[in-house]
Order: C-alpha cells, then structure tokens, then sequence
C-alpha cells in the first residue's frame, strides 16, 4: 500500500506536468500570433485606384495609379485586368503599357503611375494581382475600379497667363504627380 505523502507527490507530479505542457502550448500559441502580427505589419500591401489632376481647366490628367502603401517591397507576380487599355494612353501607342507591370517591383510608399485618357474608359475594369513580399510570401488582390468615378469633380484653381507662374504650376503639378 502507499502512503499517503507518496499520493500527494504523485498527483503533485501529474499536475506538474499538465501545468508545463498547457505552458507551452500558450507559448506555441503567443509566438504564432506574433509572428503573423509582425507579418501583417511589415508586409508589402499594393492598391490600384484612379486619380485625377487638373493641370488647367481645358486639359484634366487622369492617371492609374499602383501603389504600395506596405512596409517592405513588392514583387508583382501577376498583372492582369478585363480591359484593352491599347487606345486609352496618353501617348500615341499601340503598346499595353500595363503588362509591364507583370514583373515590376515596388519598394515601400512607393507608386506606378500611367497617365490614361478616361474619356475612352466606359466600362467598370478588374484587376487581378499578386505580388510576394522579401520572405516569399505570396499575396493576391481583386479590385473592381470605376476609372471614371469621381473625376468629373469640380475644383477651383486660379491662374495667371504669366509665363513664369505657368513654369510654377507646371513644377507644382509634376511634384503632385510624383507624390501619386
């Protein structure tokens, strides 16, 4: 027969064990939740969406903006869309200018802008992407864009015919443009 202090050490001996093994379990748990905390955190997040400039009142630029508002780089893996954009550039081409973007990289806050001429735009346009981020991480994205939704806003600018302020808006516009 057992003595009772023998007893004791025994269910003190398998409390002990479930105590440590509930332990690391919680720790396990703690450190994936982290992980995907830190991930969240630093990973590349890229959006595609439209935005207007009004350079004078006769000559609005739209551009297609693709940005990464993440925190680290990423590598565009796909690029693709359910709209024919041969016509809708800004520049006398015949060449897809978007599907360059199927290998580019972006580097954090940074932007891909390609000017389009909206008017020639009549259709809500899809875009499928995927990117990874440095540790080989793969992300993807859908976005549904009305390019022409709200670019018919009004905003008021004053101007001058001086050929000097003309150079100033000028340089104002292409900083406004690169800040896309």
């Amino acid at each position: 027969m057992i003595d009772i202090a023998t007893r004791v050490n025994i269910w003190l001996c398998i409390l002990s064990f479930f105590l440590a093994a509930i332990s690391i379990i919680t720790v396990i748990l703690t450190l994936q939740q982290n992980s995907r905390m830190i991930e969240a955190s630093t990973r590349p997040s890229i959006a595609v969406y439209g935005q207007e400039i009004i350079v004078d009142e006769n000559l609005p630029m739209f551009y297609l903006v693709i940005r990464n508002y993440g925190q680290s780089t990423a590598y565009m893996t796909k690029f693709h869309y359910n709209y024919d954009f041969k016509g809708c550039y800004r520049i006398d081409s015949n060449k897809d200018y978007l599907q360059e973007m199927n290998h580019a990289v972006i580097a954090p806050g940074q932007s891909r802008i390609c000017a389009l001429d909206y008017k020639k735009i009549a259709q809500e346009v899809e875009f499928d992407i995927g990117y990874k981020s440095e540790t080989g991480k793969s992300y993807e994205g859908h976005f549904n864009i009305d390019i022409i939704a709200g670019t018919a806003m009004p905003v008021a600018k004053l101007g001058s015919e001086a050929h000097s302020v003309q150079n100033i808006s000028y340089t104002l516009q292409e900083m406004l443009q690169k800040s896309l």
